[in-house]
């Protein structure tokens, strides 16, 4: 029950607001200004926006995370960050089958772990805003780098074996398109079901980045 209890909070702090006192007054316009001197030390573009929700900077959304963020000025002291959650999710037969699905990162990933990692971007580009505007150095953004990861081989093997008529093993590792297909066409009339079982025995199936999904050796 605790971890249940950490876990909602966790998921509920990675989408409220970061929040931060100036020690001078200051216009949305001049903290454009300092922030855009800065730019190669964030990971998205900004600008200046208006419309209903107010007038703000805007951070374009960071596609990994699904999250934007808009930077408001009150009282011309108080700096509000809001993130802004735009997750597509893609659903087929009820099964959510989206990049951010069970299916596709575990429950843990499609959960906490997603919370945690939009938690700490958020947190990132609040620090940097913060900084910048207290005239502190900050480095340049440079991008991680990312190893290749490749999907579970035997839990592509029992998709494909058990729900492989659905094409749920292809939903596993990201191929959505073909995925819908085989789910409309019962595996593509069984043909497509057993080509792809028998790549996956020998090794030779592959994921969406085209990565081969082998058995780990012991």
């Amino acid at each position: 029950m605790n971890n249940l209890t950490g876990s909602m909070k966790d998921v509920a702090f990675a989408t409220s607001p970061r929040e931060f006192d100036l020690p001078y007054s200051t216009t949305l316009e001049e903290i454009m200004q300092k922030l855009n001197a800065r730019r190669a030390a964030f990971q998205m573009p900004f600008q200046i926006k208006g419309g209903v929700p107010g007038q703000r900077i805007s951070f374009e959304k960071e596609p990994n995370v699904d999250v934007g963020l808009w930077l408001y000025l009150k009282d011309g002291t108080h700096i509000r960050i809001q993130p802004v959650i735009t997750e597509a999710k893609m659903s087929v037969g009820g099964m959510r089958v989206d990049k951010n699905s069970a299916l596709r990162k575990g429950l843990k990933g499609a959960t906490v772990g997603l919370a945690t990692e939009r938690g700490a971007y958020i947190d990132t580009v609040t620090e940097t805003v913060k900084k910048i505007l207290n005239g502190e150095t900050v480095e340049d953004y440079v991008a991680p780098e990312v190893p290749v990861e490749t999907k579970d081989w035997m839990t592509t093997f029992l998709l494909c074996f058990f729900l492989g008529g659905l094409g749920v093993h292809r939903y596993y590792v990201g191929k959505i398109g073909t995925g819908i297909l085989y789910t409309l066409t019962a595996g593509l009339f069984g043909i497509g079901y057993l080509v792809d079982f028998i790549k996956i025995l020998c090794g030779k199936f592959t994921d969406k980045d085209g990565n081969l999904i082998r058995r780990e050796k012991k």
